[in-house]
């Protein structure tokens, strides 16, 4: 399907704008759009790398799920600096050096949006930012599902990583984002990653399986709490905390791992609430290393 044409309504008051605009491109409307306004893209394929710098809502039509797809040749497709609102947008990269959708500033909003790529990253969030990401999809089987780096945080909420070449979801550099009822598969490397001292992963109500790594990993100072999450169906061991690694899980569900099921080392710390450990290959809990310890309160481990 060819490039459409993109609508832009103004919200502003100013009686010498005009209320509403067509443009040819994506990047006109947004050069000509103001905080506030709606830009609404006809069906189509965009091929253009989008900056969005203001706080406008960027949308596909009502009633047309997958009709707009944002797919240049290389770069990255879609860069958000702003609290803006995206929504029913079809996102698609060719370049494994960067992301496809990449947040750099503000606290926008991302709703239904599928990215089906093969990027460094699906989504990644940087720095200050703090997006709320709303079921969206991500399909990358290059390289991570969703980053989230050097303080960068956020809330994602019923989203879900369909494949990933890397880990599913990754968190470094003293980011610290929340998943809340997210699906995590078919990654290639760990669930959930989390590494470095001042990174922290919230995840509530989650699942995390058919992974080829660790269905969660925390090293390196990381801390991560699970609540009432699902980790099963690894080739890995369930969770592995390594080098000063804290974990908390409550209320999760730990079962059909083919090696431990939990893995602990280098002082690394667990707490286990109201978890049940169940149906592992080699150990329900391994536990190595001077320094290293679990703390277990109404669990139950059993094979």
């Amino acid at each position: 399907m060819a490039q459409g044409t993109v609508q832009v309504t103004h919200t502003g008051t100013s009686r010498w704008r005009r209320r509403t605009g067509e443009y040819a491109s994506l990047a006109a409307a947004l050069e000509a759009a103001a905080d506030g306004d709606v830009l609404t893209v006809a069906p189509g394929t965009y091929r253009e790398n989008l900056v969005v710098q203001r706080s406008v809502t960027l949308r596909g039509p009502e009633g047309s799920p997958g009709s707009v797809r944002i797919a240049p040749v290389d770069g990255v497709p879609l860069t958000v600096r702003a609290s803006a609102v995206v929504q029913d947008l079809h996102v698609e990269g060719q370049d494994a050096s960067v992301p496809a959708l990449l947040v750099e500033e503000g606290t926008p909003e991302l709703l239904d949006v599928r990215i089906i790529t093969r990027s460094a990253a699906g989504i990644e969030v940087r720095a200050g930012a703090r997006p709320t990401v709303r079921r969206c999809t991500v399909d990358n089987p290059a390289g991570i599902g969703i980053a989230v780096l050097d303080g960068g945080g956020g809330v994602f909420e019923e989203c879900e990583v369909v494949a990933a070449g890397q880990s599913g979801v990754a968190v470094r550099g003293g980011a610290h984002p929340r998943l809340e009822r997210c699906r995590i598969h078919h990654a290639s490397g760990a669930g959930l990653s989390a590494t470095g001292e001042n990174s922290a992963l919230e995840a509530v109500g989650c699942e995390v399986y058919e992974v080829r790594g660790s269905g969660v990993q925390v090293t390196g100072r990381a801390t991560a709490h699970l609540t009432d999450c699902d980790v099963h169906r690894t080739t890995a061991d369930g969770v592995t905390l390594d080098t000063d690694a804290v974990l908390t899980l409550a209320d999760c569900r730990i079962h059909d791992i083919p090696e431990n099921a939990v893995d602990l080392r280098s002082r690394s710390v667990l707490t286990l609430t109201r978890t049940t450990v169940r149906q592992f290959g080699r150990n329900g809990l391994s536990v190595w290393d001077p320094g290293t310890r679990v703390d277990a309160n109404q669990c139950e481990i059993f094979d």
